[in-house]
């Protein structure tokens, strides 16, 4: 695109045959990356100094997967809503707005800097306005604090924890909202960063301790850095075209952990990108922030 920055190309890091990654997470207690394959319901970890992986299969789909405080426990977000998993297993049922509703299910979660739970939905035929982003609170209740959502996805803080961007794929924007973290309240809406013109559609996001939004391009082949005043910073190629999501990772947070998917993907396409649906990795000269565990 036009007067877009120098980049940096990402590496195939990990090679899991996905088929549609999402949700990568750092889990600095662990020590392990750990993200999903939706449809599967696999919900992978693996080290990132050997890259040797493990994996979890649960009742797909599992569309996120975030640690809590509790070092043996993760919280999911699935096709009914939100759920915690250990040993294994899930454990315990902690929302289900969407149970009894095979055309919808949950997409993009994060946890915010108070240790509730923000996660959007999704139908599965893209019906415009059909989706919901929901506020899963300490206490265990739940809230619904955005409607008219098509595709929930990516979400995350500044550093300082007052303000919260949020896509909605669709839009081809970044929001950007107020936000009260005693409350969870969202508040003052408006556009942080139109995509419009950057190819692909907006997918997952990750926030740098610099105060930069990485966003991930479906379809675009890449992961764009806007800076703090919403303005186009830096670019990360890659060799496929189905990016989804992004965070920083390893033991100084400097490492760009990048899922990939094969989804929509024709034949033809496929031969040409063998890499789809890896895992792959950058070097892009920032460091991220440490994950948000969700209190429990």
């Amino acid at each position: 695109m036009a007067g877009e920055p120098t980049g940096r190309t990402a590496e195939v890091w990990l090679e899991v045959s996905g088929v549609h990654l999402e949700g990568v997470v750092w889990d600095d207690a662990a020590g392990l990356v750990r993200f999903v394959d939706i449809p599967r319901g696999k919900v992978f970890h693996a080290d990132p100094a050997t890259a040797e992986a493990g994996v979890v299969d649960l009742p797909a789909p599992v569309t996120a997967v975030h640690p809590t405080t509790d070092p043996a426990t993760l919280l999911i977000a699935d096709g009914d809503g939100m759920a915690l998993v250990s040993g294994g297993a899930v454990t315990e049922r902690l929302a289900a707005p969407l149970a009894g509703r095979p055309e919808i299910r949950m997409n993009d979660g994060n946890v915010d800097p108070a240790g509730r739970y923000l996660a959007g939905s999704m139908a599965y035929d893209v019906t415009p306005g059909a989706a919901c982003l929901y506020r899963l609170n300490r206490d265990r209740s739940l809230d619904t604090v955005l409607t008219d959502v098509t595709i929930g996805n990516g979400l995350d803080w500044s550093p300082d924890g007052t303000l919260c961007y949020f896509v909605d794929t669709p839009t081809r924007r970044v929001d950007l909202f107020d936000y009260d973290v005693a409350t969870g309240e969202l508040s003052g809406r408006r556009v942080f960063a139109d995509t419009s013109g950057v190819p692909g559609m907006p997918d997952g996001l990750t926030v740098d301790a610099g105060g930069g939004v990485w966003v991930a391009f479906w379809g675009g082949s890449r992961v764009v850095r806007y800076a703090p005043d919403g303005g186009l910073d830096q670019t990360v190629h890659l060799p496929v075209t189905q990016v989804t999501s992004c965070a920083f990772g390893g033991p100084d947070l400097d490492q760009l952990y990048i899922t990939t998917s094969t989804e929509t993907l024709s034949p033809e396409a496929l031969r040409r990108q063998p890499a789809a649906g890896a895992i792959f990795r950058a070097e892009p000269g920032r460091r991220g922030l440490p994950a948000n565990r969700f209190v429990i």
